[in-house]
């Protein structure tokens, strides 16, 4: 058998306790994991500290990846917001591949003030090199949509499918950003409310409404694409992403965000976490 790079089994890698718009630094993840080859950024790393890990395949063989998308943000227990897909899949890679890994966080939930309901849920991205085209995609997990205290509208999973769950629009106008996708860049909303940024420009979630009144969503997006909320929840981040929910008299829960596996051995479900997401990868 062909030597290793270093020791390896399995591993979860996780959000490292970052939380909100942008993902988790080098020192973050250092910290969180316990791993022989976390200092050697030859095998791990996080550049620029800008939240997309880095993983070096330190064996050529196959390998199971599993991927959870993250839930929106909720208003308390009693209104949840959408979870996230889990995707998984056998894939075959080569030693010294690079492995980019995004792992959604959930959309900020509401804590306090006037705010009434959740940012979007971000997706989770696990993409090998050249990452910059969608033949580069291993598994895609969507995130789900945030919720709001009156919404008429649940909001919605994750999908375990290519295209995003909309939300049917309740009313017209004040609406939430778009989830960012692989791609593409989520819409913005209204309110200076933003759209979560795709895989290609970063994957930080969007920005919540600046203005508005008191029940308003404004809250943020979590990284992995998730868009901050306006008068309508934020909507997760995923494979094309999802659409901006416009809010009315009767405000619908954020759109889920779309998935996508190219490995075999699939098995798929939508809203499948209720957290931030993580990615599990296991040498066969």
């Amino acid at each position: 058998a062909a030597s290793s790079l270093y020791d390896f089994t399995s591993h979860t890698f996780t959000n490292c306790g970052a939380t909100g718009q942008e993902g988790p630094t080098l020192a973050n993840c250092k910290s969180s994991y316990d791993v022989s080859w976390e200092d050697d950024t030859d095998y791990f790393n996080v550049p620029n500290d800008a939240g997309i890990q880095y993983w070096t395949v330190p064996v050529t063989g196959t390998y199971t990846i599993e991927a959870y998308g993250a839930e929106g943000g909720d208003y308390g227990s009693s209104y949840p917001a959408g979870e996230g897909a889990r995707m998984r899949g056998d894939f075959d890679l080569s030693a010294n591949e690079i492995i980019r890994i995004v792992v959604g966080q959930r959309g900020d939930s509401f804590s306090s003030g006037s705010t009434q309901g959740g940012g979007g849920g971000g997706g989770t991205f696990v993409i090998r090199t050249p990452y910059n085209d969608v033949s580069s995609i291993l598994i895609i997990a969507g995130g789900g949509g945030g919720s709001h205290r009156y919404n008429a509208t649940s909001p919605k999973d994750g999908s375990a499918g290519t295209s995003a769950v909309s939300n049917s629009n309740a009313g017209t106008g004040y609406s939430g950003g778009g989830g960012g996708g692989f791609l593409n860049d989520g819409a913005d909303g209204d309110h200076s409310s933003t759209g979560g940024k795709s895989f290609l420009n970063g994957s930080v979630g969007g920005n919540k409404a600046t203005s508005g009144g008191n029940h308003w969503c404004k809250e943020d997006g979590g990284f992995g694409g998730g868009s901050g909320g306006s008068w309508a929840p934020g909507s997760g981040g995923g494979y094309i992403g999802s659409r901006a929910t416009s809010g009315g008299s009767y405000t619908p829960g954020g759109s889920g965000g779309g998935s996508y596996n190219s490995g075999s051995n699939q098995s798929n479900s939508a809203g499948a976490r209720a957290d931030h997401g993580q990615v599990i990868i296991t040498i066969n």
